[in-house]
């Protein structure tokens, strides 16, 4: 399978350029299951759409699998206004040549993101009032961690501010986790070192479809920070990975407070 697109100017170490292609493949091999799946109803036009138009690949950016970080995973529900602007519904790639461009600065998300990748990478040592913006990150491609959702629907819809979850629920119906768990098989693949989950376990997403994708068995609680967040020993397969679950990352509040302190603190 070969990198198309864009994808060559943005991947040019060879263990990135591997990983990317498997991840690839596996989404490619998830949306011929999503291709026999009942067509979605769009609100705002009242109309059908084919549930692979909704279907989105996310996955890692440069330098999570060849840079010298440890390799960190953020896991949030829903993508949101992607397919209408991403050519080939790819995730990453939209947001290398878009929302990484588009003020990252002002970006809720983006901000919290990156300030909590830069926690981690520098251990916790750096005080809230010395963290470079998101820009400057950008500019030095400080940006060499992985993204995905629950969720590979993009919500696309005017209200997309919220989400929606029995789209959520739809995509975990229609993938069918119990006879292929193509989340874990992502999981695998990405093979992360510490994740960060964006509040999923407070939401309206279905316990059974969380429970296919991280029992509860497999967490152990570590200590937790200001009941702002946790921090859990999570065994995925052969290895414990830290997991820290904080608040959705667009939530109401000071980006230090709930998000930069927090996992500054655990990380240690």
């Amino acid at each position: 399978m070969n990198i198309t697109g864009n994808s060559q100017k943005y991947f040019s170490e060879v263990k990135d350029i591997s990983k990317r292609k498997e991840i690839l493949q596996l989404f490619e091999e998830w949306s011929k299951v999503i291709s026999g799946c009942e067509d979605i109803l769009f609100k705002d036009d009242g109309k059908y759409y084919p549930a692979t138009d909704y279907f989105v690949k996310d996955g890692f950016y440069p330098g999570y699998f060849s840079g010298k970080y440890p390799r960190v995973l953020f896991i949030g529900r829903e993508n949101r206004y992607i397919s209408s602007y991403s050519k080939d519904n790819d995730r990453i790639l939209h947001d290398l040549e878009y929302s990484f461009e588009n003020n990252p600065d002002k970006d809720i998300f983006w901000r919290r993101v990156f300030y909590m990748f830069y926690a981690i990478i520098t251990g916790g040592k750096i005080p809230y009032s010395k963290v470079p913006y998101p820009s400057e990150m950008i500019a030095d491609k400080l940006y060499g961690f992985a993204l995905m959702n629950i969720s590979k629907y993009s919500n696309d819809c005017d209200d997309g501010a919220n989400a929606d979850y029995s789209l959520i629920n739809r995509f975990l119906d229609d993938t069918n986790l119990s006879k292929r768990n193509f989340i874990r098989e992502e999981l695998r693949i990405l093979d992360p070192d510490i994740i960060i989950t964006a509040n999923l376990w407070e939401s309206k997403i279905k316990k059974e479809y969380l429970e296919l994708v991280f029992p509860d068995k497999d967490f152990k609680f570590v200590k937790s920070y200001k009941n702002v967040a946790n921090l859990y020993d999570f065994k995925f397969e052969n290895k414990k990975i830290k997991l820290i679950d904080t608040y959705h990352f667009s939530a109401i509040g000071s980006d230090a407070s709930l998000f930069y302190d927090p996992v500054s603190n655990l990380i240690v």
